[in-house]
């Protein structure tokens, strides 16, 4: 044990540490209202609680031993996001939870780690150097299309986008034939219009308010415009902690989760949030660094999806909370609420760590 913690990536539990210790004085004020602080924060301090063993737990187990049981998981993932889909509890015009208690449990998000796992064993059984081709992806594309399906019915455009994005990042790193990147890319191309007829009214709605918020500046347009003035009423180095009127006066919705960034923007400024987004760099960068070196093709791919991931869910959230992006939803890894996908944050933290542990030449590691 003491060899193990000696081994630790301190790298990347550093900006991880302060990181926490940001999001937990962010989301403070974002759940603080005229009555005091919502009992969301008070939730959320459990699961920060629940998720640092958590992460130790995945940092000190073996994370060769996934591999054996990622179809597994990847079959129980799709029951639960079929179980959701038939009988789970709705909310905002989705029904996407299970509820045990006061607290809610979200399988979707169980699908973005479930897929990096299965995705991961699938090319490091079949490698090669010669790059995939269209016949060998069929199985790859299938397991990232049936999730994407399942949560699109919820309906969760966010998540099932993230789920082919985190798919589709570990099969372009896992080397593709030319001709066949060119014939996927096609079909993209030609597909993409087609979405739109099978898109939700609301999800429609979404993206023509990004195309011109202030064409409906009260309804559809409203969570855009809002965000865009929290981080702009920020400047350089905010109006100060707690004191940030977007938030504090219900004018920001969703404000403890799509748009924690904009509270944080609003009350630390330009600064403030620079030195938030280098703290995910320095984690994105680490990230990335454990997969170069990690010990097996596993490791390797495993190690590049879950940084990929965090970094596809970072730069979404940000993008939608400045306006670059349309609102689809997708939260803040590590700072927005959010019970699950905190857990599954931490878990692959904790998966990061021990692949960079088993680095070490040393077996008994």
């Amino acid at each position: 044990m003491n060899r193990r913690t000696s081994l630790l990536d301190y790298n990347l539990l550093f900006p991880f540490a302060l990181l926490m210790i940001v999001s937990v004085l962010n989301l403070y004020s974002a759940t603080k209202g005229m009555h005091g602080v919502s009992s969301a924060f008070y939730r959320q301090l459990i699961w920060f609680g629940a998720g640092i063993p958590v992460m130790f737990f995945f940092a000190y187990v073996d994370y060769r031993m996934l591999k054996k049981l990622s179809f597994v998981l990847y079959v129980f993932t799709l029951m639960l996001v079929v179980l959701t889909v038939i009988k789970g509890r709705s909310a905002y015009g989705a029904q996407r939870w299970f509820s045990v208690g006061i607290f809610s449990f979200q399988p979707s998000e169980l699908a973005k780690f479930s897929i990096l796992l299965i995705l991961a064993n699938y090319f490091d059984d079949h490698w090669t150097e010669q790059g995939f081709g269209l016949r060998q992806l069929v199985v790859p594309l299938t397991y990232i299309m049936i999730p994407f399906v399942l949560i699109l019915k919820q309906p969760d455009l966010g998540t099932a986008m993230i789920v082919v994005l985190i798919g589709v990042s570990i099969v372009l790193f896992s080397k593709i034939k030319l001709r066949t990147f060119l014939l996927l890319l096609v079909a993209l191309i030609v597909v993409m219009p087609l979405g739109w007829h099978f898109m939700k009214g609301y999800q429609k709605t979404r993206l023509l308010a990004f195309i011109d918020p202030y064409k409906d500046p009260l309804g559809s347009g409203y969570h855009l415009l809002q965000s865009r003035i929290a981080v702009g009423s920020g400047k350089l180095t905010g109006v100060g902690y707690l004191k940030g009127t977007q938030s504090h006066l219900n004018f920001l919705p969703e404000s403890h989760t799509d748009f924690i960034f904009s509270v944080l923007a609003e009350e630390w400024g330009f600064v403030g949030s620079i030195a938030v987004i280098a703290l995910f760099t320095f984690i994105f960068i680490e990230g990335f660094a454990i997969s170069r070196y990690a010990k097996d093709r596993f490791g390797v791919i495993l190690a590049f999806g879950i940084t990929a991931s965090l970094f596809l869910q970072f730069f979404i959230n940000i993008g939608m909370s400045t306006g670059i992006l349309p609102v689809v939803g997708i939260t803040l890894p590590f700072m927005s609420y959010g019970g699950t996908s905190l857990l599954i944050f931490m878990a692959e933290f904790g998966i990061l760590l021990s692949i960079h542990i088993r680095r070490s030449r040393f077996e008994e590691v």
